[in-house]
């Protein structure tokens, strides 16, 4: 009788294995695209507005938080009431397609290559300084303002209901630094947590020709460990971090079959980028110093099925960024 048992037992075992196995290597499924509802031709417009969006939320995201939050140096204040201003601009290229395309070919053409520049106002304010046997750590508030002219390119549209100040666009940032300030030869260290808003866009226009058009308002939560050493003359600082992006939009496009506007979508995206910086300031006289950004944002795969022309998504992107900075 236990011998049967045994023998039933293995067999189940042999039976089930194999299964369980395969199980446990199928690949994952891929995630339904939220234009998979339609066809043929109105698919394909539909899933390269949504693509169109998808692959700009990391641009501009880079464009409104940059690399180091207090570019230049990875210190903070001197003590309370200690603050630093610096104006600041982030640039990073994005590819944008042509919202003329109508889904008869599979390939998205590109309609330009758009040098984002985001200028901006960057404020760092001491709260606390802790001298300690090992040295000093440092507590300081980031604050940021971006100011982007509304009539800068005819690609990028503000909507009346934009922050705006002046015919400038306006979208804020603010954060915390603690900083580490060891005695002796060792390199100051500062964990950076912030977050940035971009001001709500639209790109294409269906009353001016396009197919789809969508209007995107950009938010991320950023975190930067940065290190940095003075030097003979000059400081460098290096570091790295990641992005936790979110973007409210609607999107709308032509239906191809019927000629008309299919129903506006309104939802939310998300994403995550790595990225890495390196930083050069350099004095400026006895009051402002000069800042040099560079840096790269590592690409990922989100599995998007349209082919755009002159663009892959999945591919990492070079920022960079220059500042004049000076303290009161």
């Amino acid at each position: 009788m236990r011998r049967s048992v045994l023998w039933f037992g293995l067999a189940s075992v042999a039976c089930h294995g194999p299964r369980s196995l395969a199980a446990q290597t199928k690949p994952p499924a891929v995630a339904a695209h939220p234009c998979d509802a339609g066809t043929g031709a109105s698919k394909r417009v539909c899933r390269a507005g949504y693509d169109a969006m998808a692959s700009m939320l990391p641009v501009v995201s880079l464009s409104a938080s940059g690399g180091n939050p207090s570019l230049g140096s990875a210190a903070g204040g001197k003590g309370f009431g200690d603050l630093a201003l610096t104006f600041r601009g982030n640039y990073a290229r994005a590819i944008l397609p042509a919202s003329e395309f109508d889904g008869t070919v599979d390939t998205v053409p590109a309609a330009r290559r758009l040098p984002l520049v985001v200028p901006s106002l960057d404020v760092r304010l001491g709260l606390v300084r802790k001298t300690l046997p090992i040295g000093a750590v440092t507590f300081d508030f980031l604050g940021s303002m971006i100011l982007v002219p509304m009539g800068a390119t005819a690609f990028l549209r503000y909507s009346p209901d934009t922050r705006a100040l002046q015919g400038l666009a306006l979208g804020f940032g603010y954060g915390v630094r603690i900083g580490v300030e060891p005695k002796g030869p060792m390199p100051t260290i500062s964990l950076n947590i912030g977050r940035h808003d971009f001001p709500k866009f639209t790109f294409g226009d269906l009353g001016g020709g396009s197919q789809f058009a969508y209007t995107l308002a950009v938010s991320a939560i950023n975190a930067r460990l940065m290190i940095g050493k003075r030097l003979s003359g000059f400081e460098l600082t290096a570091g790295a971090g990641a992005d936790l992006m979110k973007g409210n939009y609607s999107l709308v496009y032509r239906n191809q079959a019927t000629h008309l506007p299919a129903p506006r979508a309104d939802s939310t995206m998300s994403a995550m980028r790595i990225l890495t910086v390196l930083n050069l300031a350099l004095p400026v006289g006895r009051t402002f110093r000069l800042s040099l950004e560079g840096g790269f944002q590592v690409g990922k795969d989100e599995k998007l099925p349209t082919v755009f022309e002159a663009h892959n998504p999945k591919s990492g992107r070079f920022f960079g960024g220059v500042g004049l900075g000076f303290k009161l």
